[in-house]
């Protein structure tokens, strides 16, 4: 190993430490401030309450913390858990269909495309199974371990490993077909739109081709990203370490608009209506406008914000120390907040009126 990938390998290693870290000093400062709180606070529901709204429809317990967003497809949820498994779930039911089990934790999510599910593990190995029955159809072999979900582009299949590198596989035979020296550290979960791939780094936000590998633009933002950007109408969107929100034009790489907020962004932002909703390590949550970045309220949350928000009609959904919080989108005014036995790092998702979500006491809920 060159020492320069040795450097790079430490360097992630670092980051993610870091914002483990900085995830479970917040999370336990929020549970310390209100740890002589005993019942739920108004528009709150706990985890047996099945008559109050934001009601817990089913749970399913593994083994492990879910880290990661669980991902729907033709009624099926999956999702990964700390316990080396993938798990396939009845969206309705909450019954488990299979679980594939790798060698290593499993901490990103996977991605479904075409009938088949593609996930990354710690034991250096992007997997691709059945989505019905859970069968292998092959693994293919990294350097390092993969913390990160991949994203499929046609037949291409990428990933990003803890070495620094991008993977891009073919789907149906899990062969190689190029790979990418990110700049600094280890890429995000990358972006697919269209023919191009976004991840952010270290040092920033990079664009590259997904038929050639070849790199397209790099953007150098203060401080890293370790959210996977998000893209909306041409605009990408990502936060930094040290508090800033950037818009970048997709095509070009140029710097529309950044906004500076108090306390790192490691998670990523959500668009919708030409807002843009984004929240971080100082527990206030924010809108702003995603044309210009003023911004257009914040609300402080007592649970603090511990993962990317997910919007679905008029309510903004996000993860917390305590649980699940549900904001009005046009004021951010608190409609109702679920309690867990745990940090919600899962950005939920929604399908059906019901709201999918794990958390590090190691269970996925279905809440209405």
């Amino acid at each position: 190993m060159s020492r320069l990938n040795k450097l790079l390998m430490l360097l992630q290693a670092a980051t993610f430490a870091l914002v483990v870290c900085v995830y479970t000093a917040h999370a336990q400062a929020v549970n310390e401030r209100a740890a002589d709180t005993t019942q739920p606070s108004a528009g709150s529901v706990g985890p047996q309450d099945a008559a109050a709204a934001g009601a817990l429809k089913w749970q399913l317990k593994t083994g492990g913390s879910v880290y990661a967003p669980p991902v729907l497809a033709d009624d099926i949820v999956y999702f990964s858990s700390y316990d080396y498994n993938v798990y396939a779930a009845d969206a309705t039911t909450g019954q488990e269909r299979w679980r594939v089990k790798t060698g290593g934790r499993v901490l990103g999510a996977p991605v479904v495309a075409g009938g088949v599910v593609y996930f990354g593990s710690q034991d250096n190995k992007l997997y691709a199974v059945d989505a019905k029955t859970g069968q292998s159809r092959w693994k293919f072999k990294t350097q390092y371990a993969i913390s990160v979900a991949p994203a499929v582009a046609g037949d291409t299949v990428i990933v990003a490993g803890t070495d620094g590198l991008l993977y891009a596989v073919d789907t149906t035979t899990g062969k190689q077909k190029w790979t990418f020296a990110v700049e600094r550290g280890t890429a995000t979960a990358p972006l697919v739109a269209g023919h191009t791939l976004y991840v952010g780094t270290a040092a920033g936000l990079q664009a590259v081709d997904v038929a050639s590998g070849q790199k397209q633009w790099a953007l150098k933002t203060v401080g890293a990203v370790v959210g996977a950007p998000v893209i909306a109408d041409g605009m990408l969107y990502c936060g930094t370490l040290r508090g800033r929100l950037y818009a970048v034009e997709a095509t070009t790489g140029y710097e529309k608009w950044f906004t500076q907020v108090e306390g790192g962004l490691p998670f990523s932002p959500a668009v919708a209506g030409g807002t843009v909703y984004f929240g971080g390590i100082s527990g206030t949550f924010y809108a702003a406008s995603a044309q210009t970045g003023q911004e257009l309220w914040h609300s402080a949350s007592e649970q603090g914000v511990t993962s990317a928000p997910t919007v679905a009609g008029a309510l903004v959904h996000f993860g917390s120390a305590k649980g699940l919080v549900a904001l009005d989108a046009q004021t951010g005014q608190l409609r109702w907040s679920f309690l867990t036995n745990g940090i919600v790092t899962s950005a939920p998702a929604v399908q059906n009126n019901l709201i999918y979500f794990g958390g590090w006491d190691g269970t996925l809920y279905a809440v209405r």
